[in-house]
């Protein structure tokens, strides 16, 4: 049988079809994060089963920010992720982020737990709370209160310039200005049991000991006690202590978040997109919730039965994000008062 003519060319582009062509390649994009990889792999091997979209994580413990800086344009990153609301105001401060048009994160996420520009979403929230020993009949409270006499020498809380306190200042100061919260801060200070330290699990054993009455933490700290992560002396201790549903006067609950946000660079712009629409799911927020024992931020959103048993606080009606603008504020107020620890 007489041989076939090859053309060398025609060989060339063949090879490169069936070799190089995106067409032929799993779709994949590259998530930032500063949650620990395994926490977030539940939602990242459920989004995959789901797309075929394979996500590539790199856990960045401190620094994301200094990161993407640093990459600028050849940043790989698609999705950007991290905790508290001083990391994530800076996606919108710094231009890491790109806005993201999409009806279904709108839907989905309240106003108040997003950026106006759209450049980052709250997709798990973290209230900060009052908490006190399961006897006392303390069975709600203003944050304005904490400031009054009846609670002097009685109140534990870690450092006032830990990022989560900060979040809450700023909030007090949106809400009620910068001379009663001085007065506020001062009152918190003549107040405490002794000097601020440690983290929400210390303050939460310091109750639990008798050393104060009540405190300051977010839910999340008195969850991941409760379930025992930590260890049977620190849950013994959680399981002696409540969550006391706590409000601004005539208002809701402050609410520090978990926020994501697509690079502004992002490579894969269109996977990550379905990435963040995919973390409002119904599967999704249970899952992404649960890893570290937060409340679900949509509506639907189903909460681990150790959530459930912390209650049910109303969001705060003052928009996070402006309340990310008096964090430098906040920190000035703390520093005048003398309150630096």
């Amino acid at each position: 049988m007489r041989a076939r003519n090859r053309n060398p060319i025609s060989q060339f582009l063949l090879a490169f079809v069936l070799i190089g062509s995106p067409a032929v390649s799993a779709e994949e994009l590259n998530l930032y994060t500063t949650r620990e990889a395994a926490l977030v792999k539940p939602v990242t091997d459920a989004f995959t089963k789901a797309t075929g979209i394979a996500v590539n994580t790199t856990f960045i413990e401190d620094n994301l920010s200094k990161r993407v800086t640093g990459e600028g344009n050849a940043s790989p990153a698609d999705v950007l992720l991290t905790i508290g609301l001083d990391k994530t105001s800076q996606f919108a401060t710094l231009g890491l982020t790109q806005p993201i048009k999409s009806a279904a994160l709108e839907k989905a996420i309240p106003f108040e737990l997003r950026d106006r520009g759209n450049t980052w979403f709250g997709i798990a929230t973290r209230p900060r709370v009052v908490v006190a020993r399961n006897e006392s009949a303390l069975s709600s409270i203003t944050y304005e209160d904490l400031a009054k006499p009846e609670w002097r020498g009685k109140l534990c809380m870690r450092t006032v310039l830990h990022q989560n306190n900060v979040a809450l200042v700023a909030a007090f100061l949106l809400h009620n200005g910068a001379p009663a919260t001085e007065t506020w801060l001062k009152g918190l200070r003549t107040n405490l049991a002794g000097l601020p330290e440690g983290k929400d699990n210390d303050v939460i054993r310091r109750i639990a000991q008798g050393r104060c009455e009540i405190g300051i933490a977010n839910t999340v700290a008195l969850a991941q006690l409760r379930d025992g992560r930590e260890g049977a002396d620190w849950k013994a201790d959680a399981d002696r202590v409540k969550a006391v549903p706590t409000t601004f006067r005539n208002r809701g609950t402050h609410m520090n978040v978990t926020a994501v946000g697509i690079a502004k660079y992002a490579p894969h712009k269109a996977a990550a997109l379905k990435f963040v629409e995919f973390l409002v799911t119904d599967e999704a927020q249970k899952l992404f919730a649960a890893a570290e024992l937060e409340y679900p931020v949509t509506k639907a959103g189903e909460r681990a039965a150790i959530v459930s048993g912390l209650g049910t606080f109303p969001i705060d009606d003052r928009p996070i994000d402006q309340i990310a603008t008096t964090q430098k504020a906040a920190v000035d107020l703390i520093r005048k008062t003398g309150f630096a620890k």
